[in-house]
C-alpha cells in the first residue's frame, strides 16, 4: 500500500506572506525535485537559482512555482503585489 504525501505546507507558510527559502525546499522535496536538479534540468550554473531567495528573478520563480504547482504571486506575495506605493 501507498502512502500518500500530505500537503503539510499550512504548517510552515503564513498566507499572505512570501514563503521562507525551507517552505520552498520542502515543498520542492514534496514533488520529487530539488534546487540541484531543477538547475541540471535546464542547463543552469550550479547555485544560480539561490538568487531567487534573495532578489527578484521572475524566470526562476515560475520555475519554481510551475513545479510546486501553484502561481509565483503565493509564493511571493510582496514580489507580485499590485499596491501601488
Amino acid at each position: 500500500m501507498l502512502a500518500h504525501k500530505q500537503d503539510l505546507t499550512h504548517l510552515f507558510v503564513d498566507s499572505g506572506r512570501d514563503w521562507s527559502s525551507k517552505a520552498i525546499h520542502a515543498a520542492l522535496d514534496q514533488c520529487g525535485v530539488d534546487l540541484s536538479s531543477l538547475e541540471q534540468e535546464l542547463g543552469l550554473k550550479a547555485g544560480s537559482m539561490r538568487n531567487v531567495f534573495y532578489r527578484q528573478c521572475r524566470s526562476y520563480e515560475k520555475i519554481i512555482a510551475n513545479r510546486i504547482g501553484v502561481s509565483p504571486s503565493i509564493i511571493w506575495p510582496s514580489r507580485y503585489s499590485d499596491r501601488v506605493a
